[in-house]
């Protein structure tokens, strides 16, 4: 039997080992004893099951959910996470045992997954969100030595739908441009304008404004926690048309005449950082006054529709301005082409709206 070793150099416990002709280190940073006995554990267990222990998917989703507890926090990954295994993992393979679990089990998870409330099939999105989560449930269970590697990929079954993303027509945007009294209509107005996600319009401050642009660093999402954002790209530097700019600078000048002592530009009636929900109540206010449709993402939908459809800024210009991951196909969804320079797109995307608004008054 291997013997675990310390190396002071390092600050770990070693130990090595060797079955049918593999060869596996195991480590533990723990020190004194406890880390001998952690390293010891390890290399016991991949010796008495070959690298597979039998804990049941249960067990091991919940062991998987604390470790991303540990690491992020209880934030939108561990929610997402929880909800999704609690849905669609947890009633089809619950209490089978992980080392017996091939790949095809875990495709029968994608296949069969199907709404909660109205058994109807999820979207090709909502799949796409799926397996990521149980390929990063597998991850963990490989590397802690509860299931062997897949061999093969999970897919997403032909026929799945994709969302259709609703966007407003002219004569909506018309009546969206008229006055109200609503306190969060300068926000419609601003995702609009610049295609914000409700998050990052929310997450806006005073000091985020600068000389003709906007700088996008954080969000609020729907727990009210301020984040930097949705992908790696969503913090970017975005063009201020005049018409937006009039916008904030009417709206901070209404918070000034409020007394409120706040940074956020579009803060709820207190100063303080806006609840999405409110905003999702107004806006649905809204659309029952005026006859519009869709959802707050319809503004941000209905920017890069009109965008790539009526100007002549290029794809790659579009996906800067709105910030969407590297592997996002802008035009996959919209199916617009369009020719441009981003130096011109604040002027560009002013005239337009402008236009847009003279046409239907």
């Amino acid at each position: 039997m291997a013997t675990p070793t310390y190396n002071k150099k390092r600050g770990l416990w070693v130990i090595q080992g060797q079955k049918n002709g593999i060869r596996k280190t195991f480590y533990s940073s723990v020190s004194g004893q406890k880390g001998k006995r952690e390293v010891l554990d390890k290399y016991d267990e991949w010796i008495s099951f070959g690298g597979v222990s039998s804990i049941t998917v249960a067990k091991c989703v919940e062991l998987y959910l604390a470790d991303i507890r540990s690491r992020l926090g209880e934030k939108d990954t561990f929610r997402e996470t929880e909800i999704y295994c609690r849905l669609y993992v947890l009633p089809t393979l619950a209490k089978a045992k992980m080392n017996n679990l091939t790949l095809k089990d875990w495709q029968r998870v994608i296949n069969e997954a199907k709404a909660v409330k109205t058994r109807s099939e999820l979207s090709h999105k909502t799949l796409t969100h799926l397996r990521s989560v149980l390929t990063g449930l597998h991850k963990f269970a490989y590397v802690n030595y509860y299931c062997d590697d897949w061999r093969g990929s999970l897919y997403i079954p032909q026929g799945h739908k994709r969302g259709v993303r609703e966007i407003l027509q002219p004569s909506e945007i018309k009546r969206l441009f008229e006055p109200s009294d609503l306190w969060y209509h300068p926000a419609f107005l601003i995702m609009l304008l610049l295609g914000l996600r409700p998050s990052e319009c929310l997450g806006l401050q005073e000091s985020d404004i600068g000389d003709g642009v906007v700088y996008i660093q954080r969000g609020i999402n729907d727990n009210g926690e301020i984040t930097t954002g949705k992908n790696k790209n969503a913090r970017r530097v975005v063009p201020l048309p005049p018409l937006a700019e009039e916008i904030i600078r009417d709206t901070i000048k209404r918070n000034h005449e409020a007394n409120f002592d706040t940074e956020w530009i579009f803060p709820n009636g207190c100063g303080n950082p806006a609840c999405q929900d409110t905003v999702r109540k107004q806006w649905n206010k809204l659309k029952a006054e005026r006859n519009l449709h869709g959802s707050l993402y319809s503004l941000r939908h209905t920017f890069i529709s009109i965008v790539s459809s009526q100007t002549h800024l290029a794809e790659g210009t579009i996906k800067d301005l709105v910030g969407h991951s590297k592997d996002f196909q802008t035009f996959d969804v919209y199916k617009h082409r369009v020719d441009g320079e981003i130096e011109n797109a604040g002027r560009i995307i002013n005239l337009t709206f402008e236009r847009l608004k003279a046409e239907n008054s």
